[in-house]
């Protein structure tokens, strides 16, 4: 199954929650803490509590290719990966001057 825009995700083991904003066909799996995210929160928590980089509340994440852009929701430890690979971000986009 891939995801498409608007799926929520829960993480495994830690209070994170995102949105998928834009993805790619070929992208069925994020990753929070090293654990795959579900399309529903799940009932106990799985194995020991994520100790690591926090996923900001409001903010979006990115992989490299832009296969992926995800809005974290809920925020929580982290890191968020797509294959193996950390999303980083997302720097938001500059105002235009008022000149």
């Amino acid at each position: 199954m891939s995801l498409k825009a608007g799926t929520r995700l829960f993480a495994q083991n830690s209070s994170c929650e995102v949105v998928v904003v834009r993805s790619a066909p070929a992208v069925d799996t994020v990753f929070c803490a090293g654990l795959e995210m579900l399309p529903a929160a799940p009932s106990a928590p799985a194995g020991q509590p994520a100790e690591g980089p926090a996923v900001e509340l409001g903010k979006r994440y990115v992989d490299d290719g832009e296969l992926i852009e995800i809005l974290c929701t809920k925020a929580g430890p982290g890191p968020l990966a797509l294959a193996g690979r950390a999303l980083s971000m997302k720097a938001p986009k500059p105002l235009p001057s008022s000149d």
